[in-house]
């Protein structure tokens, strides 16, 4: 367990916005892993930051989607469930990351943007802080590892599995979000 932590570097993003950059994160950035980090996204364009993160977060939430939450015990073992901890932390920081740049772009679509993910964390705040799931007063989205140490498979299923809802309308919204920037590669 050990090393798969030791994948981690934290980087902090202004005030409470902390980004832990493993291999996870990398992959969820594929052709632009450079911006999963706190140096490569100050040199870029805001946009294509932007149109990087909200394709994170798609694959972020296609990654927790796709998870065998039941059936099987693969969230039973110490190795499987710091795996888990850490796509979860993966799709975290993607979503903080979106929650950033779309800040950043100030755009008439992030704002609203914006505005959806506050309303569908408030519509979700309990089943997720059950989960140990929590956000702080500027949304970024908080885990608690102690959380993932005795994982109820059914509700975390319910929360992040192919059936979501709550990763359905995230993913709509940055979707949406995704086809309105103004980007060239």
């Amino acid at each position: 367990m050990d090393k798969v932590y030791n994948l981690n570097r934290e980087a902090t993003m202004g005030t409470n916005l902390n980004i832990t950059n493993n291999v996870y994160l990398r992959s969820l950035y594929r052709g632009n892993a450079d911006l999963s980090k706190k140096d490569a996204r100050k040199e870029a364009k805001k946009e294509a930051v932007a149109f990087a993160d909200t394709n994170a977060l798609v694959r972020g939430a296609k990654v927790l989607t796709s998870q065998a939450y039941s059936g099987d015990d693969r969230l039973d073992s110490k190795a499987s469930k710091a795996k888990f901890y850490l796509q979860m932390k993966s799709f975290s920081d993607a979503y903080n990351y979106t929650m950033d740049s779309a800040d950043q772009l100030g755009t008439v679509d992030a704002k609203k943007a914006l505005k959806e993910m506050k309303s569908l964390r408030k519509d979700y705040k309990d089943e997720l802080e059950e989960l140990g799931v929590t956000f702080d007063e500027k949304g970024y989205m908080n885990l608690s590892s102690s959380a993932f140490d005795n994982i109820d498979k059914e509700e975390f299923e319910e929360m992040f599995g192919e059936d979501s809802q709550f990763l359905k309308e995230l993913t709509k919204i940055s979707k949406k979000l995704n086809r309105h920037i103004d980007y060239q590669a």
